[in-house]
């Protein structure tokens, strides 16, 4: 519990300090969600799909 409330308010001062120094936070956010699903996420399965087959 108490992690996803730091992982919100890091999310909300990444935010507002964005927005502070003109840059447009919100799409920033979107890209990264995007390039965070398109190129992490599937490494991140592969590894555990490895450690499953490891285990079989």
């Amino acid at each position: 519990m108490k992690y996803s409330l730091y992982g919100t308010i890091g999310l909300v001062v990444i935010f507002i300090v964005l927005n502070f120094l003109n840059y447009d936070g919100f799409d920033i956010m979107i890209h990264l969600f995007e390039w965070i699903t398109r190129y992490i996420l599937p490494w991140i399965a592969l590894f555990w799909f490895i450690q499953f087959v490891k285990k079989q």
